[in-house]
């Protein structure tokens, strides 16, 4: 039920498949397929991710098109997309930033996820702290975790590490990603063939983004 009910958000906001069918290019071109930061990040890591929860196009990214998972995959092993969410949307953005540093710390990420964006786009439930904790109960994290983790430094400091990232970066919109500090992925430039192909055709440029030097 949850599936279907965040259906109609994951097909607003992109329209990906409406895109005309034409071959992504051998190599990105700067200003099309990605621009380049003026104040590069220092000690960066690979591929970072924002995006929010309050964010339609971050719903389909994350439960249609399953972008995090692709450029995953053209990763060295053992590294990740790391994926922070950004404070400066909605009203309760900073209380979902600090959610989702929750969920990171106690490692139930894919457990809540999908859950949270129901709870904010569709359901409109999130109001309060209360709320939010809500969904990480009725995900089976016990209450008792959840507290313990909210009060933990860990969390603040995974939090403080969210903001931060977002004002190095110059986030001005989600969802957005940043490759070896330096270039930001443009999401409309990737045109596939079907639907199905547009998660391909995003890890295919971060790919090459990460060969890149200088």
């Amino acid at each position: 039920m949850m599936f279907r009910q965040l259906m109609f958000l994951l097909f607003c906001g992109l329209g990906i498949a409406c895109m005309p069918a034409v071959t992504q290019a051998a190599a990105p071109v700067e200003g099309k397929d990605y621009s380049v930061l003026k104040a590069p990040v220092a000690d960066a890591p690979a591929v970072v991710e924002f995006f929010s929860f309050y964010c339609p196009p971050c719903a389909a990214f994350s439960s249609r098109f399953h972008v995090s998972q692709a450029v995953d995959k053209i990763l060295p092993s053992g590294e990740k997309v790391v994926k922070y969410h950004v404070s400066s949307m909605g009203p309760m953005g900073p209380e979902l930033t600090e959610a989702w540093s929750v969920a990171k710390v106690l490692g139930v990420e894919d457990k809540v996820e999908l859950p949270l964006f129901v709870a904010v786009q569709i359901n409109r439930s999130i109001k309060t702290e209360g709320t939010i904790r809500q969904v990480f109960i009725d995900a089976g994290i016990s209450a008792r975790d959840y507290d313990a983790a909210k009060n933990s430094m860990a969390v603040r400091a995974l939090t403080a590490r969210q903001q931060e990232a977002a004002k190095a970066y110059g986030v001005t919109g989600t969802p957005s990603f940043f490759v070896n500090g330096k270039y930001l992925v443009n999401n409309s430039a990737i045109q596939p063939f079907s639907e199905q192909d547009y998660a391909k055709g995003f890890a295919k440029i971060v790919g090459e983004l990460l060969q890149m030097q200088g």
